[in-house]
């Protein structure tokens, strides 16, 4: 049997049919299957969660005088009652400066140095009925080219929601989470 031979009026139709259909595809691909541009390619930067004043440190310190990073924020169950324990990370300086810095935020806000020192080597500094423990370590292997230096941990009296701010709601910001760990 003889193959099927298209009168040449159709070939051409279906020739322009498809460079047209061609064509189209081209001028409009670049609105198929590509993502709405959002202008969020990066996470928005959470607020400070100590310069936020969600939960404020005792005397309203500061600790303007360190580069660091609030990790985890909570309150615990411990033999002296209920506590606030704040650990961070701070950067480019060593552990000592680190922890002369930490000491100088308290005492900037009238805490003085007690003459004991907690559990670990902690330092303890007092205002009052107020006691701040402060534990600074270095990180292992770290060197002058290295950003984070160390981790800080601060025994505080629990602080209690300061200000009604949607900020105060998010966990990133407050480093208060939800979940253990």
């Amino acid at each position: 049997m003889p193959p099927t031979v298209l009168p040449a009026r159709l070939r051409r139709g279906g020739i322009a049919l498809g460079v047209l259909t061609a064509l189209g595809v081209l001028l409009l691909s670049h609105t198929f299957g590509r993502a709405v541009p959002t202008n969020s390619y990066r996470p928005l930067i959470t607020a400070d969660a100590i310069a936020s004043g969600c939960y404020p440190l005792p005397g309203d310190a500061q600790l303007d005088g360190l580069s660091y990073q609030v990790r985890w924020d909570e309150d615990l169950e411990t033999s002296e009652g209920e506590r606030r324990e704040l650990r961070g990370q701070y950067n480019l300086v060593d552990r000592a400066e680190a922890e002369r810095r930490l000491v100088d935020s308290f005492t900037a806000v009238g805490f003085r140095e007690a003459p004991e020192t907690g559990a670990g080597g902690q330092r303890v500094l007092r205002r009052g009925a107020a006691t701040v423990g402060i534990t600074v370590t270095d990180l292992p292997d770290t060197s002058e080219d290295t950003l984070v230096r160390g981790e800080f941990v601060l025994d505080l009296p629990v602080a209690q929601l300061a200000k009604d701010d949607p900020v105060c709601s998010l966990p990133a910001s407050t480093k208060r989470w939800a979940e253990e760990r």
